[in-house]
């Protein structure tokens, strides 16, 4: 079974990239595997993960936390209820930095400080923050050895709406002061749209789309991605009266994935060639026969 099949996307300097899809098309999957932190019986059959020119795949641990690091979904995951966040920030900061103790609290602190927590919240337990200051100092933890790139694993599931907001304006200005590149997975469009440089719409393990997230939203070219939208909430005069869109059908169990393109069983506009043959990504852009214009097909 593949969980990812020839997935391939570059990340730039500075930039915030989003996964997208529904659960199950391999939006974790992909940064769990760029971290290494894939655990038997799964495997990396084929392919390279690149990182700085460097393939990192067969030594994730020279770049883990250091150079990448990951937010995950839940911060209770990634916390250990009997330490205080000071001293776990301490520990990631000296793990990762050569400071000395002295050194390394007062970069701690000045790490709280600047995720918008008090200084002196640093000797308290997780079980005394909310759901969103937890998630605050869990960002604190991913950005303490200064890494390059930052995996962020829907980092606003658990939160109400004005917290997501305020978590995910704090990724963007850290994303800007720190020139650090972000990939942010999440099932939300709203999130792609208010966050996102660019997007990647994946569908069972596959890449559906890419592009700039401006382009993508506002002129979809893969049928997926259309369905994504138009199922998204709108607060508009047009909305108010009409039933909310849903895709057809369900994500395929990978024991199941059709042959050709495994989006065709849901696709309103799917033709005999999407059913025989799995599509390239087309244009740049597209994995969908319906852009293969040297074959006269659109």
């Amino acid at each position: 079974m593949k969980a990812l099949d020839n997935l391939s996307f570059n990340v730039y300097p500075g930039e915030i990239l989003g996964l997208v899809g529904e659960s199950g098309a391999g939006k974790s999957m992909t940064g769990l595997a760029i971290l290494g932190l894939i655990e038997a019986p799964l495997s990396i059959s084929r392919g390279k993960i690149i990182f700085n020119r460097q393939r990192i795949e067969q030594n994730a641990n020279a770049v883990r936390g250091s150079k990448i690091s990951m937010i995950f979904q839940d911060p209770l995951v990634s916390l250990n209820p009997l330490r205080t966040i000071g001293e776990q920030l301490v520990e990631t900061i000296r793990t990762h930095i050569k400071f000395g103790r002295k050194e390394a609290i007062e970069y701690a602190k000045s790490l709280l400080e600047e995720v918008g927590i008090e200084q002196e919240r640093f000797d308290a337990y997780p079980h005394t923050f909310s759901g969103g200051m937890r998630q605050r100092v869990v960002i604190a933890l991913a950005l303490a050895p200064k890494p390059s790139l930052v995996i962020a694993d829907e980092p606003t599931t658990a939160l109400d709406v004005s917290v997501q907001a305020q978590i995910l304006e704090l990724l963007k200005k850290l994303c800007r002061e720190r020139e650090t590149s972000i990939i942010l997975i999440t099932h939300d469009m709203g999130v792609i749209a208010e966050t996102t440089d660019r997007v990647a719409v994946l569908y069972s393990g596959t890449l559906a789309e890419i592009g700039r997230t401006v382009e993508v939203l506002n002129n979809p070219q893969h049928p997926y991605t259309k369905g994504l939208i138009e199922a998204t909430p709108r607060i508009d005069a047009n909305s108010l009266n009409s039933k909310l869109y849903q895709i057809p059908g369900v994500m395929p169990d990978l024991k199941e994935i059709p042959v050709g393109c495994p989006f065709h069983k849901r696709c309103p506009q799917y033709i005999k060639k999407c059913v025989e043959i799995k599509p390239p990504l087309l244009n740049e852009r597209a994995a969908c026969w319906l852009l293969d214009t040297e074959n006269g097909i659109l």
